[in-house]
């Protein structure tokens, strides 16, 4: 990591208090929605939650918290490198269209940042757990789920990822793929439908998210 990036990762710990006094998600509002929809749907389904790209914890921030005010008691996983994308599959990406000034735009992140967002919101039991999710263990991958949000933006990660999780699902059990629409120029729809073409799957899409039930 560079030294600009280095700089904006300290100054974010340490002003992390004021900076995210209210939860830093980047979720548009409608697929928010669809996501804390689904996460009710399934509250009687078995299984952890796990959200695949976290970028600061908002999103999580604000789904648990509306699971503790609705007794559902469930872990909830973050899955991030809290370090921005992996190279090679940005460069993947570049050559399907993906801007190639988009690639620091989640570089200033760190594991450690998020925990201290997460402990300001009363949320500390969010587990986080730091890699990439394509390479990950398979011992740190929890299994089976009730929900998934995939949210890494990139091609090779969400294929990749859809193919690690689904077998994961449990009966009733909900995988949502974040950019998942035609005009967006991150590539996570290529990912998804390649999975579903491999797979016998039948794409289903609403609010630009890609949606698979168990």
């Amino acid at each position: 990591m560079n030294v600009k990036y280095q700089l904006k990762r300290l100054a974010r710990s340490a002003l992390a208090p004021l900076l995210y006094r209210y939860p830093p998600f980047a979720l548009a509002p409608e697929r928010l929605y669809l996501f804390l929809h689904h996460l009710v749907e399934t509250k009687d389904v078995p299984g952890p939650i796990v959200e695949i790209g976290c970028n600061l914890g908002g999103t999580a921030v604000i789904a648990k918290q509306m699971l503790n005010r609705l007794g559902v008691d469930k872990p909830y996983v973050c899955i991030d490198t809290f370090d921005g994308f992996v190279d090679e599959q940005f460069a993947t990406d570049v050559a399907l269209g993906t801007p190639s000034g988009d690639q620091n735009l989640f570089s200033g992140n760190s594991r450690d940042l998020v925990a201290k967002i997460m402990q300001r919101h009363r949320c500390g039991d969010v587990a986080l757990v730091q890699g990439d999710v394509t390479t990950i263990p398979d011992a740190l991958l929890p299994q089976p789920c009730s929900a998934v949000l995939l949210d890494v933006d990139l091609t090779e990660p969400t294929y990749v990822a859809l193919k690690r999780f689904w077998p994961r699902m449990s009966p009733g059990g909900t995988i949502l793929v974040d950019d998942c629409q035609e005009s967006s120029s991150w590539k996570a729809r290529v990912g998804y439908s390649r999975f579903c073409e491999e797979a016998g799957l039948e794409p289903r899409y609403r609010y630009g998210m890609g949606l698979l039930t168990k």
